[in-house]
C-alpha cells in the first residue's frame, strides 16, 4: 500500500502595510503615493495602476476628514486579501488611547475586479465607508 501526500493548500495572499502620517492639513499629502506603491509592491500587476487611480482619492479623502478630528499623527493601515479581491483601509489616531474613543477613526472596504461585457472588459470596485458617531 502506498501513501499519497495531501495536496498543498496555498495560503491566502494577505498583504498588510502601516504608515505613520502627520496630523493636520498635511496628513493626506502622500496618501496617493502610498496606496499606489503598496498595490504595486503587493503584485497586482497591471491592475495596481487602475485600482490605485480609483481607490487612492477615496483613501485620501477619508484621511483628510480624519485629520480634522484628531490632534496628533494618524496611522494608515491597508490590508489586501488578494484571493477575495478585498482591500481594507483603516485610519487610526496614533495619539489616542487604544481603547478610548477616536482610536479607530474610519474604515474603508473596497472590493474590485474585472469583468467582460459586450464592449470589452471593465474594471469594477465597490466601497463602503464606516464613520464613528460623533
Amino acid at each position: 500500500m502506498s501513501t499519497v501526500p495531501a495536496p498543498a493548500i496555498p495560503e491566502p495572499a494577505l498583504h498588510i502595510g502601516r504608515w505613520q502620517l502627520p496630523g493636520g492639513r498635511t496628513a493626506a499629502g502622500n496618501v496617493r503615493g502610498i496606496v499606489r506603491g503598496a498595490l504595486q509592491s503587493w503584485g497586482l500587476g497591471p491592475a495596481a495602476g487602475s485600482l490605485s487611480d480609483r481607490v487612492a482619492p477615496l483613501v485620501q479623502d477619508v484621511v483628510a476628514r480624519a485629520a480634522t478630528r484628531c490632534r496628533g499623527p494618524l496611522v494608515l493601515r491597508l490590508e489586501l486579501h488578494q484571493p477575495a479581491r478585498l482591500l481594507l483601509g483603516e485610519i487610526h489616531d496614533s495619539a489616542a488611547d487604544r481603547s478610548g474613543p477616536g482610536a479607530h477613526l474610519a474604515a474603508i472596504a473596497v472590493t474590485y475586479g474585472r469583468r467582460l461585457g459586450r464592449g470589452g472588459s471593465a474594471a469594477w470596485y465597490t466601497h463602503a465607508f464606516v464613520w464613528p458617531t460623533a
